[in-house]
């Protein structure tokens, strides 16, 4: 298996995120990849020291196809919980932080009544 075959994608989920801030990262993975593979692979994709990985296998669903009575699977897959050492991140997924995001300024009081009267001093 490709090295670059090991990581599908970052799970993106409400419990991922508060785990972001705690450097826990999820990932979902190749059925076939082993912790070592997906530590290396993490560690040499992200530029980060990962302490631990954790994985887990979820069980697919099936559907049933109505119209062709055939059943599809869905979901499930191969789920990696990687921790990395103390102060390091991922970038690339990390959750932006509130200094990050634009703040909106509220104008005020003093500047409503300046925005609301006109050059001839009518309110307008």
């Amino acid at each position: 298996m490709k090295t670059t075959d090991v990581i599908k994608k970052a799970i993106l989920s409400e419990k991922a995120y508060k785990q972001m801030e705690k450097s826990i990262y999820t990932f979902l993975v190749d059925a076939r990849s082993t912790k070592d593979q997906i530590e290396k692979q993490v560690e040499k994709q992200f530029s980060v020291e990962v302490q631990k990985v954790n994985v887990a296998t979820r069980a697919f669903k099936t559907k049933r196809i109505a119209r062709t009575r055939k059943e599809t699977k869905t979901g499930g897959g191969k789920k990696a919980i990687v921790w990395l050492k103390a102060g390091q991140s991922i970038a690339m997924i990390s959750p932006k932080k509130e200094s990050e995001k634009s703040k909106k300024r509220h104008p005020s009081p003093k500047e409503k009544d300046i925005q609301t009267t006109s050059a001839e001093g009518k309110e307008g």
